[in-house]
């Protein structure tokens, strides 16, 4: 084999090597940078009060249902070590007889479908992201005693963001947390 094309193939061989080092170095970054967005899964970091942004709740066949019904719903999040709390609620009219005990049908049902409350236990996964709420009382009484799992996609000093994969109306649900300041 002549010099030149000894020179050709070890330059084409360095190409190579270059190609797969630059590839091997995407991977990684983009690998990072998943990561970095992600957040570590900690316990540490989960513990605090969170403030309700938005929540979206999609049936298996595509369509969309709000998880409380009626307008600019509010919530708070409280996550203390052990155990934790969750309100969400929307805006009511006032009660027209001022006695939360005497109320209308349909005030009772604005209340019904406008809150969802309920507190209890958890734990998390480090490894994999899965929160376990160990549900004690519920606004939803078919929620009482039971364990939920939640899947943690996102999880900052500022923002948490998790995936119910299975309510017990069988919808999925993506809600989004910002830590309260």
């Amino acid at each position: 084999m002549t010099s030149r094309y000894r020179l050709l193939e070890e330059g084409n061989a360095m190409h190579r090597s270059i190609a797969a080092a630059l590839a091997v170095l995407m991977l990684v970054g983009a690998s990072e940078a998943w990561a970095q967005q992600r957040g570590p899964i900690s316990k540490k970091l989960l513990v605090g009060n969170w403030s309700y942004v938005r929540a979206e709740s999609v049936a298996k066949d595509g369509t969309r249902f709000p998880l409380v019904e009626g307008t600019n719903p509010k919530g708070l999040l409280i996550f203390d070590g052990i155990r934790f709390s969750l309100q969400i609620m929307s805006e009511f009219p006032k009660l027209a007889s001022n006695d939360r005990l005497k109320t209308t049908p349909e005030e009772n049902k604005a209340v019904a479908h406008g809150v969802l409350s309920y507190y209890g236990t958890y734990s998390l996964s480090e490894g994999d992201g899965v929160l376990t709420l160990n549900i004690e009382r519920s606004s939803f009484p078919n929620q009482n005693g039971s364990s939920f799992k939640r899947v943690v996609k996102t999880l900052t000093a500022e923002d948490l963001v998790y995936i119910n994969p299975s309510t017990l109306a069988g919808r999925v649900n993506t809600n989004v947390w910002r830590r309260v300041r």
